[in-house]
């Protein structure tokens, strides 16, 4: 009887043994079905609204115009109108010089050239008071006779008073007549010596024209020269540097003032060349930036620069493009110097559909596509990339809708048809 209480048991402990293995092999067999299945995250196909394509980069703000103000005239400072800070106007006068020795240099010029004109005058007036050498030589001869006929008669009259046939007040009248006569003869032989020296004349005048020519040169300088000596701003802005002291002398090697204005700031950014394609004039950009956290700026592209230039970077060069950004500033808020955080707006959509970069796919041939899930089943669709966002992307697709599930970070292994399980971001199935 013990016997086959013994055969009894060592029976059961078969049995549950073969169930156990009998379980293991069904449990397994399970298990190896299980993983033929491929399971996959997927995020659905979305619609935004006025979604738009950015360009982010950085730059530094600067006035879009500066203007370092000089003296080209080393004269001593008498008065400095305005102080560093203050806002001016184009025109005001900045600051004044003492120019004393100057406006003595002035008189002095003035009068010089008054010298040099009169001068000028008396030549041409020689010169128009000499006439032809035909005329000269009558004159000549005339005066001759005449001074000859005077002098005959004179010694007649002398020959009459001695032998008291005339009065003494006819002789001295003859004897007058006598000396007017050689008097105009002598005048007449004189001017036929000037008439020969007549280019000798025009020679003279011209250099005297050219004498008074530079001294009005001089005075003109000089008298500009003056008005200079009156500093003006040569735009509206505000003052941001300023050297000039009064008791100083000015000086063209260090601006007296320096003044930016502050109304319309500009960011320039280097832009790269693979980029560049998708910056327009006109296109709308906002900045931010930590000195201005609460505010967003709207800015324009207001200038594409005509070339490319080689910029060192961190890990080596790039090719970039100069792109200025016109920012406004009509509170002041904003200062030059501050960095600034720039969004360019490439493209705008008011509607499009949306899916994150990770859900693209790139084919050895070159063609994108995305990986659909439809009834736990792969469907491969070829895709065309519209506009770019930050974190997502526009795809145009006829096969592509509005809350389609398409698989996230997808691999070579994914293709038409594959059975899959749909997980969420803890791999549990949905």
């Amino acid at each position: 009887m013990a016997k086959n209480k013994k055969k009894v048991i060592w029976i059961a402990a078969a049995v549950i043994v073969g169930i156990a293995i009998i379980s293991a092999g069904v449990l397994k067999a399970l298990n190896t079905e299980k993983g033929a299945s491929t399971y996959v995250s997927v995020v659905e196909v979305e619609v935004e609204n006025d979604f738009d394509s950015t360009l982010i980069t950085e730059g530094i703000l600067k006035s879009k115009e500066q203007r370092n103000v000089v003296s080209n005239l080393p004269y001593m400072i008498q008065e400095v109108l305005f102080k560093e800070g203050d806002k001016v106007s184009e025109g005001d006068v900045l600051l004044k010089l003492d120019v004393k020795d100057l406006e003595s240099k002035i008189k002095t010029a003035e009068l010089s050239l008054e010298m040099e004109r009169q001068r000028l005058k008396n030549l041409e007036r020689q010169l128009d008071e000499s006439s032809s050498t035909m005329e000269l030589e009558k004159s000549l001869e005339n005066a001759k006779l005449a001074y000859e006929n005077a002098q005959t008669k004179y010694e007649g009259s002398k020959t009459l008073h001695d032998a008291g046939a005339i009065s003494k007040a006819v002789l001295d009248a003859d004897e007058a007549n006598m000396i007017t006569a050689k008097n105009s003869y002598e005048l007449a032989q004189k001017r036929i010596e000037d008439s020969e020296n007549k280019e000798d004349l025009k020679s003279n005048i011209d250099i005297q024209r050219k004498n008074v020519e530079i001294q009005e040169i001089t005075l003109q300088s000089q008298k500009e020269s003056l008005g200079e000596s009156i500093i003006k701003s040569p735009i509206s802005g505000t003052i941001v540097g300023l050297n000039a002291r009064a008791g100083i002398p000015a000086t063209a090697a260090t601006p007296l003032f320096v003044i930016e204005d502050t109304n319309s700031l500009e960011i320039e950014v280097g832009i790269g060349e693979y980029d560049i394609s998708e910056i327009q004039l006109g296109q709308k950009v906002k900045v931010t930036g930590e000195a201005f956290k609460e505010k967003e700026i709207s800015g324009v592209v207001s200038f594409i620069a005509p070339s490319a230039t080689i910029v060192p970077t961190g890990t080596g060069k790039e090719i970039q493009v100069t792109v200025k950004i016109d920012i406004p500033n009509a509170d002041d808020y904003l200062k030059p110097g501050f960095t600034a955080n720039v969004a360019i707006n490439t493209a705008h959509k008011k509607e499009a559909l949306v899916l994150p970069y990770e859900t693209m796919y790139e084919k050895k041939d070159g063609t994108k596509v995305v990986f659909k899930v439809e009834d736990n089943k792969i469907k491969e669709v070829p895709v065309t990339i519209g506009i770019q966002g930050d974190l997502k992307q526009e795809v145009i697709s006829p096969d592509i809708k509005q809350g389609d599930k398409i698989v996230a970070n997808p691999n070579e292994k994914l293709h038409d048809g594959l059975e899959v399980s749909i997980s969420n971001s803890t791999g549990e199935q949905k």
